[in-house]
């Protein structure tokens, strides 16, 4: 029923790495997806997003190789793929392993030489679900190679690596945001990012009265098909017509006066981020004063700005949130949105926590009998982030 509840740890993926490998590991590292709680398409306009990191993590296990090639796999695959330490320094063939191939070339740049490795990896993150499984993955290599390397990596540094590689290696032009929560977050708390500077402090989430609710809407997305990177360029067009280096420079008044030659597709993407930076500070003041209807309330208007003015959502996704505010227990709900880059993927809510498992339940068999579509849920709390498990 939940999403991806399979235990993985540094005891599970070492059986595995033995049976494929035939040697033990020498570094075992973690890195966990994230739940973006409100901010979202703010991270590469230079602005504020308010994540968390969840319990679900990328492991990686790494040893040197005895053969002289990369040999790297999936716990649950068939297939070894080789590479030969030279073939790592451009994109390749299975796509997946540009993931590797980046976080390798950019500690290069950093003067990291990592040798041929024997790696295994292993993920509880739901893949194309919005909590960032592609960032855990990143952050987990980098911190796994930088391990074996005996090279001091920062967390910051191993989320500057992570998003260098999607740039350049996944052709996925993001932001700092779910790399940088993958490598510093902390365990009960949820972390506020200026992306401008990349500040941050962590803001704790102790209540047990309430909970966050993920719930995936069983529909699948891709940050490299081109819609993401389409926004993004919007938000450029935006800024060189408001004469800005970035849309946290800019203001409601501005975008107003420059209404009619932004025309309306740039000014609505701008409006969007300008008014989501506001609301990532209101949602931060609520949580600090214990305020879960006023963090409600920017979520539900947060939403409504990603599906209107930045149209990310989709008709699945937008049946979810609305579901949130119909289902019988409704009042236990005290909001709700999308999260993640969209087109899919999940949405967060904050709900009683007594009622928490009544309210998943209602909310699948709402969306079972709007379309038709059989889901999974996960109730978490913040978790930690990147961290080595075990290094011989």
């Amino acid at each position: 029923m939940d999403l991806e509840q399979r235990e993985i740890s540094a005891e599970t993926i070492t059986p595995y790495f033995e049976k494929y490998f035939g040697h033990k590991p020498t570094v075992i590292s973690a890195s966990p997806g994230r739940v973006n709680l409100i901010g979202e398409h703010t991270d590469y306009n230079n602005g504020f997003v308010l994540p968390m990191a969840l319990n679900n993590i990328n492991v990686i296990a790494v040893a040197p190789s005895p053969t002289g090639k990369h040999r790297w796999i999936g716990a649950l695959e068939d297939e070894m793929i080789e590479i030969d330490p030279a073939e790592v320094t451009k994109p390749g063939e299975p796509f997946w392993s540009n993931y590797v191939r980046g976080v390798i070339c950019m500690l290069a740049r950093r003067g990291i030489k990592v040798p041929a490795v024997d790696m295994l990896i292993d993920s509880n993150v739901p893949r194309g679900g919005g909590l960032s499984s592609s960032a855990a993955f990143e952050v987990s290599a980098c911190t796994a190679l930088a391990a074996l390397c005996g090279a001091d990596v920062s967390p910051t540094e191993r989320a500057l690596i992570g998003q260098a590689t999607e740039h350049e290696f996944v052709n996925v032009p993001c932001g700092i945001m779910d790399q940088f929560i993958s490598a510093n977050g902390k365990k009960d708390h949820a972390l506020m990012l200026d992306c401008k500077d990349l500040s941050y402090r962590l803001i704790p989430m102790t209540d047990p009265n309430v909970s966050v609710l993920v719930i995936d809407s069983a529909v699948k997305h891709s940050l490299a098909d081109g819609g993401y990177a389409a926004r993004r360029k919007n938000c450029e067009d935006a800024c060189a017509i408001l004469g800005v280096p970035s849309l946290r420079e800019a203001t409601l008044d501005m975008l107003e006066a420059k209404k009619a030659e932004l025309g309306d597709l740039c000014y609505r993407r701008a409006r969007h981020v300008i008014g989501e930076n506001a609301r990532v500070a209101n949602f931060a003041a609520a949580l600090q004063a214990g305020d879960w209807s006023a963090a409600g309330i920017a979520m539900r208007s947060s939403h409504a700005s990603l599906r209107d003015d930045f149209e990310v959502s989709c008709a699945e996704v937008d049946t979810l949130v609305s579901l949130a505010d119909t289902i019988p227990s409704a009042s236990s709900v005290y909001g709700a949105r999308m999260t993640g880059g969209g087109f899919g993927g999940c949405i967060v809510a904050l709900v009683k926590s007594s009622d928490v498992e009544q309210v998943a339940k209602e909310m699948l068999e709402g969306y079972r009998d709007a379309l038709g579509i059989e889901t999974t849920y996960l109730v978490t709390r913040p978790g930690d982030g990147a961290r080595v498990l075990y290094q011989a």
